[in-house]
């Protein structure tokens, strides 16, 4: 999946292209029956109504579970930008040196963030989650030593930073929330079968209706590919935007 979705679209052309070939596959079929009485194709029509009906739900259902994922992660960077640009605030109330290590830090924390949200790199992504995490200790322990031994001070200043790291573990966990990929599988395959039913329909009367079987194999591979590109934040080309970590940024004055 992950060679395939090195491009977003990659996606959506292969599943057009395996429900036309299962569209072709039951034609072919439907053309090698002989004789059709109107029972055998009464029943045909059933078998085939039901099978669309239920990828209609299992696509409509796994759709709805994937929109609510994808604004589940944009609030959450709404969230996180909210809690980086309140430990920036307060950062301010420390000495220096450490207000200035600390407020370079966090830019540097949302830089990476928006770097974070653009990249499709694997390899690119692993190293900025390492580098979270070493960002978050490095701004964590300059938020101590700025406190010193004043414990009401630090119960001020320090609950933002904390904020900052958990909310990072929160988006985290919601990046990696989908469909599991069986059940994408499950609803791939239906979908392939109930083409292929179409087509065999279509054979049997010998006759291709290539209009509107394609157009309805268009809608469906639309489809499919809508629910596996909103539940793949990592690979898909519909992303929650970063302009709220744009936005903090702008702000971060040196």
């Amino acid at each position: 999946m992950q060679s395939l979705t090195s491009s977003p679209f990659a996606v959506a052309a292969l599943l057009l292209v395996v429900l036309l070939a299962c569209h072709e596959v039951g034609f072919r079929l439907g053309c090698r029956v002989a004789k059709v009485d109107d029972d055998y194709k009464r029943r045909v029509d059933m078998i085939r109504n039901a099978i669309l009906a239920l990828v209609t739900f299992l696509v409509g259902f796994s759709f709805a579970g994937a929109g609510a994922r994808f604004i589940d992660r944009q609030d959450m960077i709404v969230k996180e930008a909210n809690a980086i640009g309140t430990a920036y605030l307060r950062a301010m109330l420390l000495p220096e040196p450490q207000r200035g290590q600390l407020q370079a830090e966090l830019r540097q924390y949302t830089a990476d963030r928006i770097e974070l949200l653009g990249s499709y790199d694997d390899s690119a992504i692993r190293a900025l989650l390492v580098r979270a995490g070493t960002t978050q200790n490095r701004f964590w322990q300059i938020g101590i030593a700025g406190v010193g031994t004043d414990r009401e001070f630090a119960n001020f200043m320090l609950p933002p930073l904390n904020d900052v790291i958990d909310i990072h573990s929160e988006h985290l966990y919601a990046a990696r929330r989908h469909v599991p990929s069986p059940i994408l599988v499950v609803i791939v395959i239906a979908a392939a079968i109930g083409m292929a039913m179409i087509g065999f329909d279509n054979g049997l009367v010998r006759r291709r209706f290539f209009l509107l079987s394609t157009s309805f194999a268009v809608v469906s591979a639309a489809s499919l590919w809508m629910t596996i590109d909103l539940d793949r934040p990592r690979h898909g080309f519909l992303r929650a935007t970063n302009q709220p970590y744009i936005d903090l940024l702008g702000s971060m004055k040196p």
